[in-house]
């Protein structure tokens, strides 16, 4: 006998199978461990709009240094992409590919993939099948680390205080912080059962 599964949501804390509640909230909880459970979370333009600026903030934080250092009078300026350079100039290959894929590529893929995602679901262009934007969107969000990356300036900031002439954050600074907010919100506000159908 055909049930209707659409109408069962499981509890991912403790594997119990609840028949969904005509609710007006999107929530409710889990009779058998109290957990919160969504049930009617609706697929959000903001993910789109969200994705769209942090590839925009992606182009401006390649134009501005992220950090300016001052060394016996000459100024060094970094930028996201110049970090990489240096790494390869150097002979770090392997280091500087591993910089490349976290914190420019995957971010990047990532970014596009949700776009594509929205232009699929409102649109009849299907340029790629559902289960590549599924796998690929869960890859490259699970392998963008410009978070660390954000991280590993501030520390490399609080490092150079008083063995440099001077140091300070540039603009791009302020750009890759903002860029990091729009990259999260737009992961955090896609809804991947909408739109795969998991």
């Amino acid at each position: 006998m055909h049930k209707n599964m659409n109408s069962i949501i499981e509890c991912y804390s403790c594997g119990l199978f609840i028949k969904k509640e005509a609710k007006k909230n999107a929530t409710f909880r889990c009779p058998r461990c109290n957990s919160k459970l969504e049930i009617n979370k609706k697929h959000s333009n903001d993910s789109l709009y969200y994705a769209i600026s942090s590839l925009l903030l992606f182009g401006i934080l390649n134009i501005y240094p992220i950090i300016t250092l001052n060394i016996n009078e000459s100024e060094l300026k970094a930028t996201l992409v110049g970090t990489v350079s240096i790494l390869l100039e150097q002979n770090f290959f392997f280091v500087g590919l591993v910089v490349f894929f976290t914190i420019i590529f995957a971010p990047i893929s990532n970014s596009l993939i949700i776009i594509f995602a929205f232009i699929q679901k409102k649109t009849k262009i299907k340029l790629f099948t559902k289960t590549l934007l599924h796998d690929s969107f869960y890859f490259f969000k699970h392998w963008g680390f410009i978070e660390v990356f954000i991280i590993s300036i501030i520390v490399t900031y609080i490092k150079l205080i008083g063995m440099v002439s001077s140091t300070k954050f540039d603009i791009g600074f302020y750009v890759l912080l903002a860029y990091i907010f729009c990259f999260y919100m737009s992961n955090v506000k896609f809804e991947g059962k909408s739109v795969f159908g998991e």
